[in-house]
This record gives structure tokens, C-alpha cells and sequence, in this order.
């Protein structure tokens, strides 16, 4: 398989968000997708977006930083550097629903890069190293410039391969989530079945 490499700022625009979670005055009010909800999914769609925190922006960072199905964002600033450069993909076009503070937000000349790709190779161990090496601060406080950003090596083969590969990672997580949510409600149908074991033997 043959591979190209590329500066992501060669094949994406890349955009860093500073719209924060305070609600203002004569703003649109909007959704905000903030760092916790970036940090924690693999991929961000629809079902979500009730979840996430109200807010207002101006109608320009609306059209900046509204999330766009094959769009990719991921966390710019944090206390650790850990914690840095954890990427989510844009499943879905989302309405009214904008990239908060302390994240970027990349998108890809469809064209070249598949967004599902950028988002699988942006959780490989390379690009962790990339970031690790890269990210300024001490301390308080670690960040990656936008320098840093628009010179991440993105190492891509043909886009036919880029969106097998892609959906291979998607379907992963759809199932790695699916396998979470059972967990998460099996104390409940437990309760429900001891309830149900009560009545009968009563």
C-alpha cells in the first residue's frame, strides 16, 4: 500500500475555537460540543447533541465553527499533556451546533482526506508522539500552536483505502459503544428482574 505524506495544513483547513460557554445578550443561541464532550467520543452524531451545553455566539462563529458530517475536532489546550490532541469525528451534520473553547476543529479538502481516516490516524501512537513532542507550556497549562497544527504529518494512501479503513475504526466503535450502554443498563434490568421475582413469589 503505498503511502503519501502530507502537512495537514496542506490538506485541510484547520480552525481554533474560542467560543466559551457564557450565554450574552443580542447572541444566537446555540450548542455548544465542548472539550468533555470531544475528549470522550469516538465520534460525534446527532443523538448527542441534547446533551450538550446551551450557549449563545455571534452568527460569524456560527458559520466558522458549526460541525459539518466528515469534519474532525480535537482538544487543543489542557492541564496534561495527555490530554491533548484527542481527536472525535463529525458524523453528522449538526444544526445549530458549534466547536467550543480549547478545541480545533479540521476540515479536510474531501478531495485528499477522508475524515474517518484523519480521525483513526489521529488516535495512532505516532501521532501521540507527534503531539507529546510538540506541545508548549508546563505546568498549569500545555497547548498546541498552530504551527504545530498545520505541520502534523498526515501519512494517507489512496481515498478508496482511506474510507475502508475509516469505516473498519467506525464500525469498532459503534460496537464498543453499543457493548458500554449494555453495561451501563444492566443494574437496571437486574433490579427489574429481582422486582419481577418478588411479585411472583409474593
Amino acid at each position: 500500500m503505498e503511502l503519501k505524506k502530507y502537512k495537514l495544513g496542506d490538506i485541510a483547513e484547520i480552525i481554533v475555537s474560542s467560543i466559551d460557554k457564557k450565554s450574552k445578550e443580542g447572541e444566537e443561541p446555540i450548542k455548544l460540543c465542548n472539550f468533555v464532550n470531544v475528549y470522550h467520543n469516538w465520534a460525534i452524531s446527532t443523538d448527542m447533541v441534547q446533551g450538550f451545553m446551551n450557549a449563545t455566539t455571534s452568527e460569524k462563529n456560527i458559520e466558522r465553527f458549526s460541525l459539518k458530517k466528515g469534519y474532525v475536532a480535537f482538544t487543543k489546550d489542557s492541564e496534561t499533556r495527555d490530554d491533548i490532541g484527542i481527536p472525535t469525528y463529525i458524523a453528522d451534520s449538526l444544526e445549530n451546533t458549534v466547536l467550543g473553547y480549547h478545541c480545533a476543529l479540521v476540515k479536510p479538502n474531501e478531495k485528499i482526506l477522508s475524515g474517518k481516516y484523519l480521525n483513526a490516524f489521529l488516535h495512532s501512537n505516532y501521532i501521540k508522539k507527534y503531539f507529546e513532542l510538540n506541545a508548549t507550556g508546563s505546568g498549569m497549562r500545555y497547548t498546541l500552536s498552530m504551527d504545530t497544527l498545520n505541520n502534523i504529518p498526515v501519512l494517507i494512501p489512496s481515498l478508496k483505502i482511506q474510507k475502508r479503513i475509516g469505516g473498519i475504526f467506525s464500525d469498532i466503535d459503534c460496537k464498543i459503544s453499543l457493548n458500554r450502554a449494555i453495561n451501563h443498563n444492566l443494574p437496571t434490568l437486574d433490579r427489574s428482574l429481582k422486582a419481577v421475582e418478588v411479585r411472583h413469589a409474593a
